[in-house]
């Protein structure tokens, strides 16, 4: 029987609407489902931003999460995190500086060689698992340039998340664009709020490639408040 809660959906750098769209056809009995689009690949679709009394889940995927506006993570009643992280990059200075030339790289082959980069990223985003074809699609590259820009430097605002009633973090096990050790500091954020999940052998991509595991763990988390 369907509700009137809302899912809002937020993806990723470098994916679309489209990789939610199996998720409608899950909970479609349930919610009404909403997908926001930042626009990579097509036209950017924007999410009713408010801070209604209606009930609300937040599902957003890796820097997704960041570019929620504050006003929906506050008023989140369930808010899923799927490969999320506080700072992209490591802390150790090491670590660090080697991730920052790494996606320093990307920027520089991205103005040039734009559909190398996404290739290249999609199949570690979704590994262990086979990525879909991006050939025939036509991608905004500077848009994206100014995301992967915007992401070597993002911090995520925890205050407003801090107003969700719940915090449902996974993380893939294979994870090998985000260590699941982001996602293990989010929890230790969030420890009062939050349950923690890992998905295994599932990767950055864990949403797309696990759906089934992934509803799995938020089924009860969603029955706790609604």
């Amino acid at each position: 029987m369907k509700t009137d809660t809302k899912l809002l959906a937020w993806h990723g750098w470098g994916f679309d609407r489209t990789c939610w769209e199996p998720w409608r056809d899950l909970v479609s009995d349930q919610y009404l489902m909403e997908i926001w689009d930042r626009g990579y690949w097509g036209n950017q679709h924007a999410v009713e931003a408010d801070e209604t009394s209606e009930p609300k889940v937040l599902f957003a995927h890796s820097f997704g999460l960041h570019m929620c506006p504050d006003e929906q993570l506050r008023s989140a009643d369930l808010l899923v995190i799927f490969g999320g992280f506080r700072e992209f990059h490591p802390a150790a200075a090491q670590f660090r500086r080697r991730s920052k030339l790494i996606l320093n790289k990307m920027s520089r082959t991205l103005q040039e060689h734009p559909e190398q980069v996404l290739e290249e990223f999609m199949e570690n985003a979704y590994k262990p698992d086979a990525p879909p074809s991006i050939n025939g699609k036509e991608c905004k590259p500077q848009k994206l340039l100014d995301d992967l820009q915007a992401l070597n430097r993002s911090t995520l605002n925890i205050e407003p998340i801090k107003n969700a009633q719940k915090i449902c973090i996974l993380h893939g096990s294979s994870d090998s664009i985000v260590p699941k050790a982001k996602g293990r500091e989010l929890y230790d954020i969030f420890q009062g709020q939050a349950s923690y999940f890992e998905v295994k052998d599932a990767g950055h991509a864990l949403p797309f490639t696990h759906m089934e595991q992934c509803w799995a763990f938020i089924k009860p988390e969603l029955t706790e408040i609604f």
